[in-house]
C-alpha cells in the first residue's frame, strides 16, 4: 500500500490488485502527507494559512481538521503530542483534535529536540534536558539515558521511529517545511522535515 496526493486529494492505493482502497478530498492543496501506525497526518494550505487533517489509515475517514502545523510529532495512548511553531508542547486528543494541555518547554533560546526514550518523553537541547509527564503536562529537569550526550546528538529517530516537520533553524519567520512526496508501507511514516531549531544556549 502507498499513500500519495494530487493537489487537493489524498488517497491509498493498492499496487497489488492496482486499486484505490481510499480516496479524500479536501478542501485545500495538499503540502505533505505521513502516516502514523494507523492514521494518516495531512498537511494543508490556503495561501498562508495552514491545516492539518487526521484521516484513519484504514477507512480514509476524515477524524477532524485544525489550523495548525504539527512539529515532532508523537502518538501516546489517545492523545497527540507535538511541538507548536510557538516552542510551546502540546497535547490534542486523537478523537477530537482538542487540546489537553500546552506547556512552556523551559527552553529559552532554542527550540529542544523531542524524543521518547525507554517509554519516557525527553525534551532536550546541547545545554539542558527535561522529562515530561504525557498525563499531566509537568516538566522537570532531568538526563538522558546513560551513552546518549545532547551536546552530541544532531538528529534523532526514536523508539517512536518517526520525527515530523522538524521547527527549522531560520529565526526570520515561519517557514513550514513538508515533503509532498509518497509515504510507504515499511514503517511508521516518514520525515516531512528539515533540520533541528538549534540556536543559543539556554
Amino acid at each position: 500500500m502507498i499513500l500519495a496526493s494530487e493537489k487537493k486529494e489524498v488517497y491509498k492505493y493498492n499496487p497489488r490488485d492496482q486499486k484505490y482502497e481510499w480516496r479524500i478530498e479536501l478542501e485545500n492543496k495538499v503540502a505533505g502527507i505521513s502516516r502514523i501506525d494507523n492514521f494518516v497526518l495531512v498537511s494543508s494550505h490556503s495561501w498562508t494559512t495552514y491545516y492539518t487533517s487526521l484521516i484513519d489509515y484504514s477507512t480514509g475517514d476524515k477524524i477532524w481538521t485544525i489550523n495548525k502545523i504539527l512539529y515532532s510529532v508523537h502518538i501516546l495512548g489517545d492523545s497527540i503530542l507535538y511541538m507548536d511553531k510557538t516552542k510551546e508542547l502540546v497535547s490534542i486528543s486523537i478523537n477530537t483534535g482538542k487540546e489537553n494541555f500546552r506547556v512552556k518547554t523551559g527552553f529559552r533560546w532554542s527550540t529542544p529536540k523531542l524524543a521518547v526514550v525507554d517509554s519516557k518523553v525527553y525534551l532536550f537541547s546541547p545545554k539542558k534536558t527535561n522529562v515530561l509527564d504525557p498525563t499531566t503536562g509537568s516538566i522537570r529537569e532531568s538526563r538522558l539515558p546513560s551513552k546518549l550526550d545532547a551536546k552530541e546528538i544532531t538528529f534523532i529517530v526514536d523508539e517512536f521511529q518517526i520525527n515530523i516537520n522538524t521547527i527549522p533553524s531560520s529565526e526570520a519567520g515561519y517557514i513550514p517545511i513538508m515533503d509532498s512526496g509518497f509515504v510507504g508501507d515499511g514503517g511508521h511514516g516518514g520525515d516531512m522535515g528539515g533540520g533541528d531549531g538549534g540556536g543559543g544556549g539556554e
